[in-house]
Parts: C-alpha cells; structure tokens; sequence
C-alpha cells in the first residue's frame, strides 16, 4: 500500500463507516497532505538554520524586514495561511484530483482488512516523526 493509497482510502473508509459521502474524505486528505508539506518544508528549514549560521542569519534579517514589528502568532497566520492555500491548491490539482481520489480509494478497497487497518499508523508515524524532529531542532536553537 502506497503513502498516497492509504492516505485517501482511509479516509474515504472513515467518512463512509459513518454513514456519510466519503467522497468528502478527499478534502481531509488533500489538508492532511497539506500540512505533511508544510511541516517538511520547515524541517528543512529549520536544518538549514541549524547547520548554517549564514542562513540563520539572513531568515533572521528576512522575518524581521518582513514582519514590521509584528508579533510571533501574526507572522505565522501571515506565512502559514497562503503556503497552506497555495500547497492544497497545487495538491487539489494533482495528486489529490477528483480522478485520482477515486483510483487510491478504489485501490485501498481491494487490501485485505487486516492491511487496511494499519493505513492510519502508515500515516501518522512519519508525521509524527518528523513533528518530533522539527521541535527538537527548534529547542535546538534556542540554546545554540
């Protein structure tokens, strides 16, 4: 089973075991691949920081010209909300079309039940992985 197979079949499965029009798992899917970009995107930001005083140093003068004396929070709905637009519209496009939806589900629905079971931890361990990894890099550079 894919990434993209368990991801989109699982949550078709989800929505439709409630009764519901599991084509509506589309939207919670193409989010969920969303915010999975956004937090590799700042992963390898966050190394780039890490490894790299240079870089550090000229994100550092970026937020700041950009920011205006704004606060923390205000900068990352200022950041965070157009990635998130511009990456699920990109996602809703491509890989999380209507037509292709439907090909992961029907591929998902042919898994033995036992596999489809185990779609969520296929999900969820590498994002969670690499949450972990974002945040011990941020505490990192609290104490550089």
């Amino acid at each position: 089973m894919t990434f993209l197979e368990a991801l989109y079949g699982s949550q078709y499965q989800e929505i439709a075991q409630r009764g519901k029009d599991g084509n509506k798992g589309r939207l919670n899917a193409n989010l969920f691949l969303s915010a999975f970009i956004i937090v590799i995107f700042f992963l390898i930001v966050a190394v780039l920081v890490t490894v790299s005083s240079d870089f550090e140093d000229s994100s550092n003068h970026f937020l700041r010209s950009i920011s205006g004396g704004s606060s923390g929070r205000s900068m990352g709905k200022l950041l965070a909300i157009p990635l998130l637009g511009i990456i699920y519209f990109t996602i809703s496009k491509t890989v999380g079309s209507e037509e292709n939806f439907k090909m992961y589900v029907d591929r998902f629905m042919q898994y033995p039940d036992e596999v489809k079971q185990k779609a969520n931890a296929r999900l969820l361990v590498p994002f969670f992985i690499m949450v972990g990894i974002l945040l011990f890099l941020m505490l990192y550079s609290l104490h550089k």
